[in-house]
This record gives C-alpha cells, structure tokens and sequence, in this order.
C-alpha cells in the first residue's frame, strides 16, 4: 500500500474543494430546504459534499468519511483509521443570503486524531491549510494567534444559531450578558470555520460555543488554532470530546474565559 502522503493530500484536497466550488456555479437555481429547526439546505452544499467525497475516494478508497448532509459511511480496512470530515458549506445561512462569510471544510482525522485541515473561504479568497506538527497556514504565510493578555482588549466570537434550542440559547444570551461589559466586543458570524480560522490568524481573540456539537465545520479550524499556538478545550475547561461544548482562544486569555463561563452558567441556574 501506498504510503499516506500528507503534503500531497493537502494539495489535491484544494484542488478539489476550488473545483467543486467552481463546478457548482453551474447549478441553475439555488433551492433551499430546511434542515434542524429553522436551519438550511442548499442545493451547492449537496453538490459540493457529493463532489468532494467522490473525488477523494478516487485517491483514498479505503477511507471514511463523515460529512454535514450524508453522515458517516464507515470503512474498515484492517490497519489505521482514515475518517475524511467534511462541511460543504459552513454558514449556510450566510452563504444564502448572499454574505461572504462562509467556508469550504475539509480535514482529515487518524484513529480519531486531526492530522490535517483545509478551509477554503472563495468570496474572501483565502486558503487556510494546516498539517499537525508543521502548522497553520493563509495564503501559504504562517499563523499565529494574538499576543492579546487582557479580556478587556479582546473580541470574542459566541456561537448562537439555527440549531440552538431554548435551553442552549438562554445560557448563550446570559454569558453575552456577562461577558459584554469585560471585552473590547462581542461578535456573531454563523459560520464556525470562518471563526476558527480568525482565533488561529490572530484577527480575533477567542470563539465560545455552549451548545454540545461536533461541530464538522471548526474540526480544521481547530488544528489551525493549536498548530498557531493557541488552546482548545470544551466549556469546562478539560479535553474537548467528539461531541461537546467549546472554547477556543490564543491561550493567555483561556483561564479567565472559563472561570467567567462557569459563573455566568452558574448564575443561569438560579
């Protein structure tokens, strides 16, 4: 068996995602479909999550995958496990409405391990790669994370979207409550890869999610971050699990962002 290539795979997975990307303007109407509450679907995120599979699987037949619309299609071949994740169209909503912000995901994970990350953002024409142990890359310039030490100075991206319920958004509006008057600014995107990507390139601070998820689309992100110096955890500050709350930062603001979670969580209680 051939021997895995990563350098090469993070090559011929920009390949594709530009081309499905490109192949899909070919899509005469953009028809939307509801998903999981008043979340959407678009004809280009199946297009695209069908192209890219499609296309991997011709260099990676013994591969997994697990993508956002088809879910996990598990393939045993004996020896380590490949498990391709992919998000056709991270911020869907964004990407409907016509709004930049939205990305192409696509990482790959080694007996559950991320060994590698692509998102690509076509209307902000930026190329965000990473491969563990070599770091994070736009554009081919290497990323690092904001020297920011203060939570004062710091812009703070909070995950509140479609999917969230009651419960998940009434904690997340009672930190943004806690947490406006101790940041420089609070920010919503709807798009976990765009903000992933900014935490890693060091335009932004940190990024909060209360909402337990797996959330495929900041998998890439994720590495970018850690592969540019900055930490990830789940909201209790311990090691993120598959499905699980979030945190993510350039790491000197990481502590106090936990300790002010746990109070603002607590105080929800009451």
């Amino acid at each position: 068996m051939e021997e895995f290539n990563e350098e090469l795979a993070v090559k011929r997975v920009v390949e594709i995602i530009l081309n499905s990307y490109e192949n899909s303007k070919n899509l005469i109407n953009l028809n939307v479909s509801k998903k999981e509450r008043n979340d959407i679907v678009t004809d280009v995120d199946l297009f695209m999550e069908n192209s890219i599979i499609s296309e991997l699987s011709k260099y990676y037949p013994t591969h997994s995958f697990n993508a956002e619309e088809s879910g996990e299609t598990i393939k045993e071949n004996g020896g380590d496990f490949y498990e391709w994740v992919i998000d056709p169209i991270d911020g869907t909503i964004n990407f409907a409405a016509g709004l930049p912000d939205f990305g192409i995901v696509v990482a790959l994970q080694k007996n559950g391990e991320t060994i590698l990350g692509v998102n690509v953002f076509p209307k902000l024409g930026e190329v965000y790669t990473a491969i563990k142990g070599k770091g994070a890359y736009c554009n081919g310039e290497r990323l690092h994370v904001s020297n920011n030490k203060n939570l004062n100075d710091s812009v703070i991206f909070v995950y509140l979207g479609a999917k969230h319920n009651e419960e998940d958004t009434h904690k997340t509006i009672k930190l943004i409550e806690d947490l406006n008057p101790k940041v420089r600014g609070i920010r919503i995107v709807g798009s976990s890869a765009c903000v992933s990507s900014w935490v890693a390139s060091g335009k932004i601070d940190a990024i909060i999610n209360l909402k337990s998820t797996q959330s495929l689309g900041s998998t890439a992100g994720r590495l970018f971050i850690t592969e540019a110096g900055g930490t990830v955890t789940n909201a209790l500050g311990k090691v993120r699990q598959k499905k699980d709350t979030m945190v993510c930062s350039n790491g000197n603001i990481q502590d106090e962002l936990i300790k002010l979670i746990a109070n603002s969580l607590q105080n929800t209680k009451k």
